[in-house]
């Protein structure tokens, strides 16, 4: 038995291919080259080649259609292509008078966006807040003199507009579905019209990131992209070519890098059209100068922490109410307000002509509530 094994294992091993095993070796082989080839055929012409695949890039954004991207092409060119004719750059003449009254003029330079055909663009306050003349610099090298229509401190949000020929609108997209880490692109003058359509690229480093611009504070986007004097008031783009923000302010400190922020396009639109309609700002107005009553103050006199009213406004809804200098109004709408600044939060989320409960602690040491009309204030 230990012999036939061993014969048949070497015989299976050592034994040669007969003529036929060899021709079949050699159809097999001829058939998978044959197959090979077709398959190979077919792939070629019924999946797309990558380097058109580039080219229908560069063509769809002609059309401002959807952008297609490729691994042949930066995701970043065909955004450019498609918002650069939208953004302009502003330059600026100023005019300010000295203590003797000699008169000096100065120069400046931001960005916008073009927001509709009728000639609107959108661009920050700080850059148009003391021009005496602003002049449009268009993608295309065209000129045009702009007016101003309407400007927003608190926002940092300002309003020009031009004559209406031949103009490319931004396609404004919706900040609130942005998320940490996704492509942004901001598009400005940075440091002079010279530099008009600079593109730099990053992501989006934070959201609702509180910094303060004047005596206000907002919640902005910080994205790493560089933002430069001159880019304020141009955009900040997303993948898909659309306007998710407009660049305000940078962090410009030596031990900083890359801390850009743009206000949010949700947060600007309704500023947008009211500048547009009504030529400012009509915010909610409660009608008191107030100071926050501290937990340490309000243990020491023995009263309700909230804000304690200073004076009333001459025919503000306040006065009408009966809110008096002395209370201390503790609730809104049945919300504790603590603080100066839990007041105004609660005080913005309404609209003028709105009717707000306001719960006061008034000098008789009694708590009333009383319905307040907020009006518009004046500033």
């Amino acid at each position: 038995m230990d012999d036939m094994n061993n014969t048949f294992y070497r015989e299976v091993i050592e034994k040669k291919p007969e003529k036929n095993s060899r021709k079949f070796i050699a159809l097999v082989l001829a058939a998978g080259l044959g197959i090979g080839t077709i398959f190979g055929f077919g792939i070629d012409n019924f999946l797309p080649n990558p380097r058109n695949d580039a080219n229908e890039v560069y063509a769809a954004t002609v059309d401002n259609t959807k952008i297609v991207y490729s691994g042949t092409v930066s995701p970043v060119v065909p955004i450019a292509e498609k918002v650069s004719p939208s953004i302009v750059a502003i330059s600026l003449k100023t005019r300010t008078r000295d203590f003797f009254g000699r008169i000096y003029e100065g120069q400046g330079t931001g960005s916008g966006i073009i927001i509709d055909k009728q000639g609107h663009i959108v661009t920050n306050n700080h850059v148009v807040e003391n021009a005496d003349d602003i002049i449009v610099v268009f993608n295309d090298g065209r000129e045009a003199k702009a007016t101003l229509v309407g400007r927003d401190p608190q926002t940092d949000l300002a309003v020009i507009k031009v004559e209406p020929t031949s103009l490319t609108v931004a396609e404004l997209g919706d900040s609130s579905t942005l998320k940490v880490g996704e492509l942004a692109v901001a598009i400005g003058s940075p440091m002079g019209t010279e530099y008009a359509g600079s593109v730099t690229a990053g992501i989006i480093s934070g959201l609702n990131r509180t910094v303060s611009i004047g005596d206000d504070s907002i919640k902005l986007i910080q994205t790493d992209a560089a933002i430069n004097p001159g880019n304020s008031g141009g955009a900040l783009v997303n993948s898909e070519g659309k306007v998710i923000g407009i660049n305000t302010v940078k962090f410009a400190e030596t031990r900083v890098e890359g801390m850009g922020f743009a206000i949010p396009i949700n947060e600007a639109k309704p500023i947008i059209q009211e500048l547009i309609n009504n030529k400012k700002v009509l915010r909610p107005f409660l009608g008191i100068q107030g100071i926050t009553i501290s937990k340490e103050d309000a243990e020491e006199y023995k009263l309700p922490q909230g804000v304690g009213v200073r004076a009333v406004v001459p025919g503000s809804g306040a006065e009408a109410a009966g809110i008096r200098r002395g209370d201390i109004i503790t609730k809104i709408d049945n919300k504790k307000v603590l603080t100066i600044e839990d007041l105004i939060a609660e005080i913005r989320k309404h609209k003028v002509g709105d009717i707000v409960k306001v719960e006061v602690y008034n000098q008789s040491n009694e708590y009333k509530t009383l319905n307040v009309r907020l009006t518009a204030s004046n500033d």
